[in-house]
């Protein structure tokens, strides 16, 4: 029987809690993305980048507003990921 919250996807908030999960991965994605933002003049689309990886049991997410330092995040774990996988041509040349 499936059990609620088994197969959901997790977003994590530090990079601290990304690590952690990293050991348990069997692949890293990373993906360009955008998120709702409230500003004064009302909700804007922010362009992010999302780095995921995916446990046999879930999805976990980190984004980072600051693309540039999600970049330099995933050039540090590029070792520690078993296979990872860069989904926007855009990235490709960066990462």
């Amino acid at each position: 029987m499936l059990r609620w919250g088994v197969w959901m996807p997790a977003e994590l908030r530090t990079r601290e809690e990304f690590l952690a999960v990293l050991d348990r991965a069997s692949e890293c994605r990373v993906k360009l993305g955008y998120r709702r933002k409230e500003t004064e003049e009302g909700r804007r689309r922010v362009r992010v980048l999302k780095v995921k990886a995916r446990t046999p049991s879930r999805l976990y997410t980190l984004v980072f507003e600051d693309i540039d330092a999600g970049i330099e995040f995933v050039r540090s774990i590029r070792d520690k990921c078993r296979k990872l996988v860069v989904l926007d041509k855009e990235l490709e040349g960066r990462i």
